[in-house]
């Protein structure tokens, strides 16, 4: 009996929750058909690429696990690999920061709400600059402006040098935000009421120095060393920033490279095939909500979303040793 309904979008992430990635329509639809129920592959097909879910969709969902007033938000793209497939939509050679190279990929950004504990993706844009013309840091406007339209009052917005032109600082500043970000070692300051010099040619106190931020205003600088024993500059708006306040920060930004990879390891992003942008488009949206069902169970029961995923595996390994389909005859 074929399954007379269209298959729906909580199916679909259902699997991907379940799944141990590399999946595809036909291994989604050997998981649903049973007992007498013959689900096919081309319904999986048909609903990648005939839906239409939009960031709203993730929103509707996300939107009661997250306090408005209480959180940071911390802002990132990373690139969904496809390095291997050929002709697939939305693909552009990037630079993928995970790889320290240009890769072949879909370009995602978040933005995501944590509150230390807990990390939700509240908004996404994919990156299409052949499609809509828009730039990242374009897309990264238009998720703050949506945040603050939805009533958002972050304590920081945490983001990477590359999200650190001035455009977006002034932009941050006129949503009355503070802001906290990685800085290039040549981002031009002055410190001293005389000229703009290169941050890295600067002495810069454990606690960090008030300098002026050409073409942008003051700001308070801080340098540390990482465990490679290479250099790294932050800035931030808030000038009573001290260490202490700085490296905890440090620590919450951290969230995303969290988030990214689960979205990968656990989410299965990216291991959709279809080629057309539509399919691709719903593949993540439905990877980003599979997150969030993972991350709520977190939230809910104070465990961690790989123990959330193993709960799921340890299960069906569970049913299998008990009832082994493989085992050698008289074993």
């Amino acid at each position: 009996m074929v399954r007379p309904s269209p298959i729906s979008d909580c199916d679909y992430i259902n699997f991907l929750v379940a799944a141990q990635c590399d999946v595809s329509c036909v291994k989604a639809a050997e998981c649903f058909s049973g007992n007498g129920l013959v689900i096919t592959h081309d319904m999986f097909n048909r609903f990648l690429t005939r839906q239409s879910l939009t960031t709203e969709t993730l929103w509707a969902e996300v939107e009661p696990f997250v306090e408005k007033r209480n959180g940071w938000f911390v802002l990132d793209d990373t690139v969904i690999d496809k390095v291997h497939s050929e002709k697939i939509a939305l693909t552009y050679f990037q630079w993928s920061g995970n790889q320290h190279k240009v890769i072949k990929g879909i370009g995602l950004i978040t933005l995501v709400w944590t509150d230390g504990a807990n990390t939700f993706p509240i908004d996404y844009r994919i990156y299409d600059k052949d499609g809509d013309h828009l730039t990242k840091n374009d897309h990264s406007r238009a998720m703050l402006q949506t945040a603050a339209d939805r009533g958002f009052q972050p304590y920081f917005v945490l983001f990477d040098s590359w999200y650190s032109s001035t455009a977006n600082l002034k932009f941050i500043d006129k949503l009355g935000w503070q802001w906290f970000s990685r800085v290039k070692k040549n981002r031009m300051v002055n410190p001293d009421n005389t000229e703009n010099r290169p941050v890295a040619s600067l002495t810069i106190s454990e606690d960090g120095e008030v300098v002026h931020m050409k073409k942008y205003g003051f700001i308070k600088l801080f340098h540390s060393v990482n465990k490679a024993g290479k250099d790294r500059y932050w800035a931030t708006n808030c000038l009573i920033m001290d260490a202490i306040d700085r490296r905890n920060l440090q620590a919450i930004a951290w969230s995303i490279e969290n988030y990214h990879r689960a979205l990968k390891e656990l989410c299965c992003v990216e291991d959709c095939k279809i080629r057309k942008e539509l399919g691709q488009r719903n593949h993540i949206n439905c990877s980003l909500r599979a997150f969030i069902r993972l991350e709520a169970v977190q939230q809910q029961h104070d465990i961690t979303i790989y123990q959330a995923k193993w709960e799921i595996v340890r299960a069906a390994i569970g049913e299998y040793v008990r009832n082994p389909k493989y085992a050698l005859q008289g074993k």
